[in-house]
């Protein structure tokens, strides 16, 4: 077992490499999720294949603790995270009181084998729900459900996909909820930005993004906060 500790020195628990590994081997994994698992090997990210979910990236450690810092705003809470990966931002929320949580990833391999097991190795008394699917289903998969708080961390590195996570946010968020990203402020070589990302949504019409904090670093970061437009 991992362990993540936080600026304030809370502690999030999550598999290893070894817990995964077992998970997979002792369910068949390696059989079901044969194309999700082989680009696994080959790259940190193969886009829309594998998606990078077994990985803890910078700017989920950034959302941790941005979400400790407003770790009162959470009890009685819903939380929907897009692209959640190991789900640590939304497994804090949960042990901050939030009563629901939805954690969405590309991959179903990373729901079953890292998502869901992490969520279980955590004190919280949410109710947890996984699930894999594309930016694109997520507003009719989840047929209208809203939230109070949308989470994602390094989502943002392909253009591409802006469309997408716009309207998969537009379509869940409460009318007085918060969606919170946390991203490096450009994806060199890739051609994701905070700035980009951020023009994009704004250009809509109906939601409203702005950086809300500046992580200072070798590659600068942001969390990027979303709301309805007014």
């Amino acid at each position: 077992m991992n362990v993540l500790k936080l600026t304030s020195g809370r502690e999030i628990s999550y598999l290893n490499e070894v817990e995964i590994r077992m998970g997979i081997d002792e369910r068949n994994g390696e059989e079901r999720y044969k194309n999700e698992l082989e680009n696994m090997g080959i790259s940190d990210i193969t886009v829309h294949k594998y998606e990078g979910g077994f990985k803890i990236w910078e700017c989920t450690i950034d959302l941790c603790d941005f979400i400790e810092e407003n770790k009162t705003k959470f009890e009685g809470k819903s939380v929907l995270e897009l692209g959640c990966g190991a789900a640590l931002p939304s497994i804090l929320t949960a042990m901050h009181g939030a009563k629901e949580v939805y954690a969405q990833d590309f991959n179903a391999s990373v729901i079953e084998f890292f998502t869901v097991p992490n969520f279980e190795e955590n004190p919280h008394s949410a109710i947890v729900q996984g699930e894999a699917m594309g930016w694109e289903d997520v507003p009719i998969k989840l047929n209208g459900r809203k939230f109070d708080f949308i989470l994602s961390s390094e989502t943002i590195y392909n253009e591409d996909d802006y469309q997408n996570l716009h309207d998969a946010v537009a379509a869940t968020i409460k009318d007085d909820g918060v969606a919170w990203f946390a991203a490096k402020f450009f994806y060199f070589g890739v051609g994701g930005s905070v700035p980009s990302f951020c023009q994009f949504i704004n250009e809509r019409g109906v939601l409203v993004a702005s950086e809300t904090k500046v992580i200072t670093a070798s590659v600068p970061r942001r969390i990027i906060e979303i709301r309805k437009a007014l």
